[in-house]
């Protein structure tokens, strides 16, 4: 079933990995030796959070090309080569046999080439060249980034863009507005490249993605024996990146506890560790990044008003990809041909058809939609050519990759307070309070606990786990 062609040659100094997950695509940098691990534990080297995903799952050894070896999974993993990619219905779809797929054996290492794509349960992962060059100390070079989009044609980005360049020259606090996937950590990046902190540390940290406990710990560091498992002092992220820039994106996802400790760090920029009474001076200049009206939050008592004047000393509002028409195809064709470049395929052309469907569709999920369709173009189209069939309508829009999105929210749990530590009154009262936040969520989304949770800035899962905790119950089902 394999395709006898020759997968392409990369240079080992220049590999990343591609993980696909709904709408969302990382890369990882891989190293030159050695071996990588993917999985869903948190010792993982690259950790996939998804069900699908065994917690040991898969090892990528790197000292002779790529090898990919299943370390026993649950669900499998299978390989794809350049030559017989899947179909649509396949990408799209959960079956666990494929044409042109091939199952690779548990604890068998398997040669994988430039651009062939693996399926670790339902996740895609893209071997390719690696997108940014790092200097010899492991920092990204500054020229190369910072640069900016590689498509600014609309005047209001320009317009932006100009506002952020200006803005990069200082250190005030930037709140930066937008829709999911318009480019929030992109003007983040260029504020960060452009100033004088280029040199130093750029920290991008997503606030949803953490709970909270794991959050404060990872923001803020912690003394040894702090509390159960803390066997040795842990610099904080914050600690971590003086000097720097720290990008806080979903800032809106915040929990309110860690809101009041972040509101501290900017009043006094200053950092505690937990288990400790020691402030540490730090010089940190911060960027926040949401996608949910923060005026809004801080009416329903959902956010601090203190902090959102701390954080709103500029604001940047990036329009929608549906309001920046001109700028669609030049950005289709940009995601096309770089991705087959970096994955070394042949780029397809994007036919005239495609390209008014390009324009005709509204891009729910802005430019990295757009990426994410562009991207999986050429494991879709034949010939050499990407048609209108390859492009989203209104009628069927973009599908996840991997189903329903919300399957990729990371679950976050009540918080519980590390041994050794204690809530201050004002927290406590905060803590208190979330009762009462949750109740009005609940009445004005009609009981609908999903709707809360998203309102709440919570996992729906959390918001179960905290109805359970106060004692409150559980709407029934209309």
């Amino acid at each position: 079933m394999e395709s006898t062609s020759e997968p392409v040659t990369l240079r080992p100094r220049l590999l990343e990995l591609l993980v696909y997950a709904g709408q969302d695509v990382r890369a990882y940098p891989l190293p030159t030796t050695g071996h990588v691990t993917i999985g869903r534990s948190s010792s993982s080297d690259i950790r996939v959070d998804h069900r699908s995903v065994s917690r040991e799952h898969l090892v990528v050894h790197l000292d002779d090309g790529i090898e990919v070896e299943d370390l026993g999974s649950s669900n499998g993993t299978m390989l794809f080569r350049t030559s017989r990619w899947p179909s649509q219905s396949t990408v799209l779809g959960q079956e666990r046999t494929e044409p042109g797929g091939v199952t690779i054996p548990p604890r068998t290492r398997t040669r994988v080439g430039a651009g062939e794509m693996v399926r670790i349960g339902s996740i895609l992962l893209v071997f390719q060249v690696r997108k940014h060059s790092e200097t010899l100390g492991g920092k990204p070079d500054a020229t190369a980034r910072g640069g900016g989009p590689k498509v600014l044609l609309d005047e209001e980005m320009q317009r932006i863009y100009r506002l952020a360049t200006r803005t990069a020259a200082t250190d005030i606090s930037v709140l930066i507005l937008g829709e999911t996937g318009v480019g929030k950590e992109v003007l983040a990046e260029t504020i960060h490249f452009r100033s004088a902190r280029a040199s130093r540390a750029f920290l991008r940290l997503n606030c949803a993605a953490l709970s909270e406990s794991l959050l404060e710990s990872e923001l803020f560091g912690y003394e040894r024996g702090a509390f159960t498992g803390a066997h040795q002092t842990r610099i904080g992220l914050l600690e971590a990146s003086d000097g720097g820039t720290v990008l806080l994106d979903e800032i809106g996802e915040l929990p309110n506890a860690i809101q009041v400790k972040l509101l501290r760090v900017l009043e006094e920029r200053v950092v505690r560790r937990i288990g400790s009474n020691r402030p540490r001076a730090i010089d940190v200049r911060f960027i926040t990044a949401t996608n949910r009206d923060l005026g809004r939050a801080v009416s329903a008592g959902l956010f601090r008003r203190d902090l959102y004047f701390r954080i709103n000393g500029v604001q940047l509002l990036i329009p929608p990809l549906r309001d920046r028409r001109c700028e669609i195809v030049p950005l289709a064709e940009h995601f096309l041909h770089d991705f087959c470049e970096r994955s070394g395929l042949a780029a397809p052309r994007i036919s005239d058809e495609a390209t008014s469907r390009l324009l005709e569709y509204s891009w729910p999920g802005n430019v990295r939609e757009l990426r994410n369709v562009m991207e999986r173009a050429p494991f879709l189209c034949t010939e050499g050519v990407v048609g209108a069939e390859h492009v989203p309508t209104e009628s069927e829009p973009v599908e996840p990759l991997f189903g329903d999105e919300d399957e990729f929210d990371v679950p976050t749990e009540v918080l519980e307070p590390p041994r050794g530590t204690s809530l201050e009154p004002s927290e406590r009262e905060r803590d208190t309070s979330e009762r009462d936040r949750i109740t009005r969520a609940l009445e004005a989304c009609g009981g609908n606990q999903t709707r809360a949770a998203k309102l709440l800035g919570m996992s729906r899962r959390t918001l179960v786990n905290r109805l359970d905790a106060y004692g409150l119950p559980r709407p029934r089902k209309s």
